[in-house]
């Protein structure tokens, strides 16, 4: 039976080309670790990783490569970011559409939350957005696009607002995709957080974020330990990225997005036109059965890959089943955003997720919704 891979909004599959061979042969031929082992393998690799900083932070408009920070995912990088930059008691504003990555820590620190109006398109309703602010407010943390709307956030107005009152402009990056651009300079944002794995199409086990270099400096590290640096001090090295980089890292995992990163860099265009043929077949496609709703963003260039759909005339978790029993692999449910859903409407049950990548080939995209046509004939 063929597979049919559907939810690059969770991770994306396949990878770039050579991710694979990449990470197989740091393993097998050039492991070392870096900032501990003398040799001259290993001030290649270090220049490696030091110009894959230099290309996230160009990709992201923030050109200082000290202030990338890697991580082993974004929800890790939201908790070192949230919770170094945040205490009990502070307030924050955020919008309906924040992943768990989010919310959970922000509930764990203590903080007060006020949410920003979710409109059913995905997108944040602002108009009130000035009126939520009061002293106790810190940060306005959205995320730059909806992993259960699809929707890509418009975020200029709310980091006008947030550089107007001094509040830190947290992002959420994890859903960036080849149909986005964004500038950390330009949006005035002070930490974006990213992952390797989903659409700069790299392994898992990388994520990162870049955070403004006077924050970083003055952060305090959610995790502390060797750095190879500094060996003489028990006090956490004042250095970027040494501060904010505690213990060995996954460097197949790095060496695998380095190459991830270099293919994504240099096809972005084409990634990007590919992505959006596929979004619009498939959004097309499932706008065409009757015994289906699309919920969330319409279909526009910018859009995300996720296209979340409902159904009045089964159960969409058997939906899900019946699909996968077909060799079509979705996500079903909530997705690990329930105000995202009481946003779009589609709270408690939640949708079903599609979501192309742009190596997803147009036979697939077909062969997916002549087999939804199909099991509806069935039913």
């Amino acid at each position: 039976m063929k597979r049919i891979y559907l939810d690059n909004a969770a991770t994306a599959f396949p990878k770039a080309p050579m991710v694979g061979d990449e990470m197989k042969r740091c393993i097998e031929e050039y492991q070392v670790s870096l900032n501990r082992t003398s040799s001259e393998l290993s001030f290649t690799i270090f220049d490696r990783i030091y110009s894959l900083r230099t290309r996230l932070s160009e990709l992201f408009g923030y050109k200082k490569p000290e202030c990338v920070i890697f991580t082993s995912s974004v929800t890790e990088s939201m908790n070192v970011l949230l919770k170094g930059l945040l205490q009990k008691n502070d307030h924050v504003i955020v919008s309906m559409h924040e992943h768990n990555a989010v919310m959970r820590p922000l509930v764990q620190i203590g903080v007060q939350i006020s949410k920003i109006n979710g409109l059913p398109n995905g997108q944040n309703d602002y108009s009130d957005l000035e009126k939520l602010i009061k002293r106790e407010t810190k940060a306005i943390i959205l995320t730059l696009g909806g992993n259960v709307s699809g929707a890509t956030i418009a975020l200029e107005e709310a980091g006008r607002i947030a550089n107007k009152y001094g509040l830190y402009f947290i992002v959420d990056g994890a859903q960036y995709s080849a149909n986005n651009s964004i500038s950390i300079e330009k949006l005035g944002i002070t930490a974006l957080g990213f992952t390797g794995h989903k659409g700069l199409l790299g392994p898992e086990g990388v994520g990162g974020f870049i955070l403004r270099k006077d924050k970083a400096l003055t952060i305090n590290p959610l995790i502390s330990g060797g750095t190879g640096s500094f060996s003489d001090s028990y006090q956490i090295p004042k250095t970027l990225p040494d501060r904010l980089e505690a213990g060995t890292q996954n460097l197949p995992s790095l060496l695998g997005f380095d190459v991830a990163l270099s293919y994504f860099i240099k096809n972005k265009d084409v990634l990007s036109k590919k992505l959006e043929q596929n979004i619009s077949l498939l959004y097309n496609g499932l706008s065409s059965i009757n015994q289906l709703e699309i919920k969330g963003a319409e279909l526009y260039k910018e859009r995300g890959s996720a296209i979340s759909v409902i159904s009045k005339e089964v159960d969409i978790a058997h939906l899900a089943y019946l699909l996968s029993l077909r060799g079509i692999e979705t996500r079903v449910g909530l997705h690990c955003a329930p105000d995202a859903h009481r946003a779009i409407e589609t709270y408690p049950k939640g949708t079903i997720r599609f979501s192309p990548s742009p190596f997803t080939s147009e036979e697939d995209i077909n062969l997916t919704i002549n087999t939804l046509k199909d099991i509806f004939n069935d039913l």
